[in-house]
């Protein structure tokens, strides 16, 4: 049973970052040479913190494959057994998700936000 959801653990996780890694190549694609991308927003909606477009498409990217990584490396998905092993699942499946969704919440503002600056 913990072999399976090792295997259905890894399986959500490289589904994540595909979806990661292709939206952020999407994305790099539409967005010019030379313009920053913006990063963190403000309360009026504008964007307060802008990063070269290496750093603003890559960073959300690297820190997901640090973090989904890191259950692998540790070795935690390999000596956990029975309710641990759910747990574990549980857990590498809602990171997973999470850090999908806050990607791809990134790219959606940040795209609009070049959209309306002109940008784009």
């Amino acid at each position: 049973m913990e072999t399976a959801l090792r295997i259905l653990g890894d399986g959500l996780s490289i589904a994540a970052l595909a979806i990661i890694a292709s939206t952020a190549l999407a994305a790099w694609r539409r967005i010019p040479a030379g313009v920053a991308v913006p990063i963190q927003w403000g309360f009026a909606d504008k964007a307060v913190w802008r990063a070269p477009k290496a750093v603003g498409l890559l960073l959300i990217p690297a820190v997901a494959m640090a973090v989904i990584f890191a259950f692998t490396l540790s070795g935690a998905t390999f000596r956990v057994r029975g309710l641990e092993a759910a747990m574990v699942l549980c857990a590498r499946a809602t990171l997973a998700a999470m850090l999908a969704l806050a990607h791809l919440l990134h790219l959606r503002f940040a795209l609009k936000t070049l959209r309306d600056d002109g940008s784009l």
